[in-house]
């Protein structure tokens, strides 16, 4: 669960492998090195303070030298006939005692140094421990050094006799066996420097552990930096390298590349962060591009609406006198046939009254679609105050309510706090009722039309929601085109929305409408500043 931490634990942890490592190599090589130095410690004390058998027998035979001294021969007598074996020169007693005095101080010279070396091997055998020498070896090294001790002091006491002069042969010769025998005493003696060879052995074995030791742990730490070169690459620098692939791809346009990192620290949640705001990009881009279309219509439709409203203008003002006219003459012919009507049948006389009727009413409902395009074509503009939105809506809800065709139609507004906006109350109030009269009539018996305000930063937001009969794509297109309707002939002009959307354009707002499909309602959606815009404003 360590790596599911942040980048800081995982450098922490990365940083601390690398000190095991370095402790690690270092401990290594500082216990190679103590062992190193504890083995020239050993080597140095085994070659210069142990004792060594052969420096006690050199000890021992350094005594052959003057006892094996030329010594010159007696010259020979009468009685005495030369030894044909012998092959000293002949001398004379005086050179022949000379020689043997010389011998015999040589010797106790000699004798001394032996002494010597055998005190200084007796003392560096003291010196070694219990586990360096064993003491059943050294017991047998003291009591060989007692025996050879022996045999010096008896040497001691026959070189006195080396200056008589007629058994000096025989004190030599027997001399010469004594040290013969201390020479095999001295190669019995269990060699102490024989620790040497262990010493080494172990030394060896010692440095072969610790070079394993080193190369395990060199490998140890080359698998550590390659793992840590892994992890880094991994965690830190591929990420990285995906961020700045995909910020590129981003600011090329390909709004729908998304980061998908599993690292589970900071990368994810920038990765998150990535494409979090890919989505708000993509989202804006969208509704860019919605304003777009929808400001395309707009325009569209403001030109329609400018020809349709310089056209209705004029139609307008040509249509006027002759449907005054239509009407006063049907009015004259109708009160002047009143009296003359007792000559007609019944039948006449109903007839007669249901055209004279029919061309009054008809030409009064040309005249009320003149007015309107005349309004439509001029777009009043009165002043615009603080009017409290609710109140309109509410004012419309109830005079309709009382309405024969709308009352088996339920309508759901539940009036909360004043909302107010500065607009023109009439024309706003014409927009309402236009909504709420269109829900009505596209809805059967039964049906409900909900309607909601609601307050944002700086806009009023009011919802009509119905459950009639619902639009297609294509007719929510022209929703708000001049003349056009989807009612019966004669039950509408279609203009009651394109007036409401040019009234709500020029208050700032905008008005939309939509619908999941035919049979699923249809919801208009109002949107009113909550301040008029400056006059000149840009």
């Amino acid at each position: 669960m360590f790596f599911t931490k942040t980048i800081q634990r995982k450098l922490v942890l990365g940083l601390g492998l690398v000190l095991v490592m370095v402790v690690t190599l270092a401990i290594s090589g500082i216990t190679g090195l103590h062992s190193y130095r504890n083995f020239v410690r050993e080597l140095d004390r085994n070659q210069n303070q142990a004792p060594h058998r052969a420096q006690l027998a050199r000890s021992v035979a350094m005594l052959f030298e003057p006892l094996r001294l030329p010594i010159p021969e007696p010259a020979a007598t009468e009685n005495t006939r030369p030894d044909p074996k012998r092959r000293k020169p002949a001398a004379d007693s005086s050179l022949r005692q000379e020689a043997i005095n010389d011998q015999q101080k040589r010797f106790q010279e000699q004798l001394g140094e032996s002494y010597k070396g055998i005190d200084q091997f007796h003392r560096r055998m003291d010196a070694l421990t219990s586990t360096e020498l064993p003491s059943l070896q050294r017991t047998f090294i003291e009591g060989t050094l007692i025996d050879i001790r022996k045999k010096m002091r008896q040497l001691a006491v026959d070189h006195e006799s080396l200056n008589d002069l007629e058994a000096h042969d025989a004190v030599v010769s027997r001399m010469l066996q004594t040290v013969a025998d201390l020479e095999l005493l001295a190669q019995k003696v269990d060699d102490p420097a024989d620790a040497l060879g262990k010493t080494l052995q172990q030394a060896l074995t010692v440095s072969k552990n610790k070079l394993n030791i080193i190369y395990a742990a060199a490998g140890a730490g080359v698998l550590i930096f390659l793992s840590l070169m892994r992890f880094a690459y991994s965690a830190i620098f591929d990420p990285i390298r995906k961020l700045h692939q995909g910020a590129i791809r981003v600011a090329h346009g390909d709004f729908d590349f998304r980061l998908q990192l599993t690292t589970r620290d900071e990368m994810a949640e920038l990765a998150a962060a990535f494409n979090e705001m890919a989505n708000r990009f993509q989202d804006t881009a969208g509704d860019l591009d919605r304003q777009v279309r929808e400001r395309s219509q707009q325009l569209v439709r403001s030109e329609r609406l400018a020809g349709v409203g310089f056209l209705s203008a004029g139609v307008a003002h040509e249509i006027n006198n002759p449907l005054a006219a239509i009407s006063m003459a049907a009015e004259s012919v109708a009160e002047r046939m009143s009296g003359n009507l007792e000559q007609l049948s019944p039948d006449e006389i109903k007839i007669v009254r249901q055209y004279l009727e029919m061309i009054q009413n008809e030409s009064v409902r040309c005249r009320q679609i003149t007015e309107r395009l005349l309004d439509f074509a001029r777009g009043r503009d009165h002043v615009r105050e603080p009017t409290d939105i609710t109140r309109l809506v509410t004012e419309v809800v109830g005079m309709v309510q009382h309405l024969s065709k709308y009352r088996e139609k339920h309508i759901d507004f539940a009036p909360h706090s004043s909302c107010l906006a500065e607009v023109n109350g009439p024309e706003i109030k014409q927009v309402i009722l236009n909504l709420v009269a269109n829900g009505l009539e596209a809805m059967d018996r039964g049906k409900t039309l909900r309607i909601q305000i609601s307050e944002q930063t700086d806009n009023l937001r009011v919802q009509f929601d119905d459950e009639g009969c619902g639009m297609t794509q294509e007719v929510i297109e022209k929703i708000f085109e001049p003349f056009f309707t989807q009612k019966e002939v004669g039950q509408g002009t279609g203009l009651g929305l394109s007036i409401s959307h040019r009234i709500v354009n020029q208050h700032g707002g905008s008005i939309s409408v939509s619908s999941p499909g035919p049979g699923q309602g249809s919801s208009f959606c109002v949107r009113l500043p909550r301040r008029a815009a400056q006059r000149g404003a840009a």
